[in-house]
């Protein structure tokens, strides 16, 4: 029963850094969540010339990948299973960058992808 506490303290730790990156990105004006067809357009083209390493460290390994490594480490201090500080900090280090590396480039590629027309359109089949 302690190890699911422990887990959904770390659950909601990770979910107020969430709240916290979201909410520091609506006072910026770079809202990764917008409702109005308008900004949606405006804000996809900004963050499209932001760059893709760009996004992928601000949207992947500063958001998810900091919460899930806030999460984890949070888990491990409150549990007292920790070895100090600096191990901590290395470990969110560590899951802030291969989380962010796995959600970054995921998250690049559904708000950018391009609508394949339906039916497809093919070039002309080449006679000869």
């Amino acid at each position: 029963m302690r190890e699911v506490v422990l887990v959904m303290f770390g659950i909601a730790v990770a979910l107020v850094w969430t709240a916290i990156w979201t909410g520091l990105f609506h006072v910026l004006g770079v809202a990764p969540i917008s409702r109005k067809v308008e900004d949606q357009a405006s804000t996809r083209e900004r963050l499209k010339r932001l760059g893709k390493l760009k996004y992928i460290v601000i949207f992947g390994v500063l958001g998810p990948g900091v919460a899930f490594g806030l999460g984890m480490i949070t888990i491990d201090l409150a549990g007292h299973r920790s070895t100090g500080w600096l191990s901590e900090l290395i470990k969110l280090v560590l899951f802030a960058v291969f989380f962010g590396l796995i959600q970054g480039p995921w998250r690049w590629h559904r708000a950018f992808r391009d609508p394949v027309p339906f039916p497809p359109v093919y070039p002309p089949a080449k006679n000869g």
